[in-house]
């Protein structure tokens, strides 16, 4: 029995590996989500503790990364409302800005105009990283792809990480952020036992093996179906791939003393100050990798 449960869980993820999945990537279903978020994708870094730590760690890779001669491409929902286009746009020599959704990019326009940037910003595109259709070869130095639209792909993951490393130069370089399942299932728990009573120990036993929330195996009222990844994964995505992988950092590792506690620790200024630098180093530790809300990779083509 031990052993068909450990080849069960060895194929299911050979499985993953593989990108051979049931679920295909239906562009709908993020353009919809982030389509009804309206403004809430602007908010969703400040409005909380968890989201000012998010915010904090991308920003300090992005800070390392981007530099003021950097021809520099947004893609996704790191882009989404603007949040870090209002970093970016700041850092880099040129800035193009794109989102799946249309609703976002107005959004995000809105916010550059009414913080006086929007004329710093080349141009705000609709675009599906599963195909830069219309975007040149080796034209950018930087592509950011944070904010987790890589978990929306499927059987679209490594077609999206082609296309990236597509537009980018040589020694250019991507940063991808992705939603880490173990972090993922670890903060969100006591709402994966509640669907334990829902779909059963089955479907429990999928998503903590695959990271795959999918309308086949684990069919989420809201349909938010994403594939939550691992570092494992995302190995596998670069491996093979003519890239060389810079830094690989967490994000959200405090996110687990809930948002109560963060916000009684942001009351002490000079604790939370701290803590944020704290956030950031300690998110550089290989063994925090898999534990935060997010995993942020950055490659360089070569």
């Amino acid at each position: 029995m031990v052993t068909l449960a450990i080849f069960v869980i060895k194929t299911l993820q050979d499985f993953i590996i593989r990108g051979e999945m049931n679920m295909k990537y239906n562009a709908e279903i993020p353009r919809a989500r982030y389509d009804k978020f309206g403004n809430r994708e602007w908010e969703r870094l400040e409005k909380d503790r968890l989201g000012e730590l998010l915010y904090h760690v991308h920003l300090d890779i992005l800070k390392r990364y981007i530099s003021s001669s950097d021809q520099v491409i947004e893609l996704g929902a790191g882009a989404g409302a603007g949040r870090f286009t209002k970093d970016i746009v700041n850092m880099s020599k040129s800035l193009v800005t794109s989102d799946l959704s249309p609703v976002q990019i107005e959004i995000n326009k809105r916010k550059m105009e009414e913080l006086g940037l929007v004329d710093k910003v080349q141009d705000f595109k609709i675009l599906d990283i599963s195909n830069l259709e219309g975007i040149p070869d080796n034209t950018y130095d930087v592509a950011v792809c944070i904010g987790g639209p890589i978990n929306y792909l499927f059987d679209k993951e490594e077609s999206a990480i082609n296309e990236m490393l597509r537009v980018l130069k040589s020694q250019g370089k991507l940063i991808l952020g992705s939603l880490s399942l173990v972090g993922a299932l670890t903060y969100y728990l006591d709402g994966v036992i509640y669907e334990k009573g829902m779909f059963g120990i089955d479907a429990t036993e999928w998503i903590f093996t695959t990271g795959i929330q999918d309308e086949e195996h684990y069919p989420v009222e809201n349909k938010h179906y994403v594939h939550m990844m691992t570092s494992k994964d995302l190995d596998a995505l670069f491996q093979g791939k003519p890239v060389k992988i810079l830094e690989k950092s967490s994000a959200g590792l405090f996110m687990h003393s809930q948002e109560e506690t963060l916000t009684r620790a942001k009351q002490d200024s000079e604790f939370w100050e701290l803590l944020i630098r704290k956030e950031i180093e300690f998110t550089k530790l290989p063994g925090t990798l898999d534990c935060g809300m997010n995993i942020i990779y950055v490659v360089e083509k070569l």
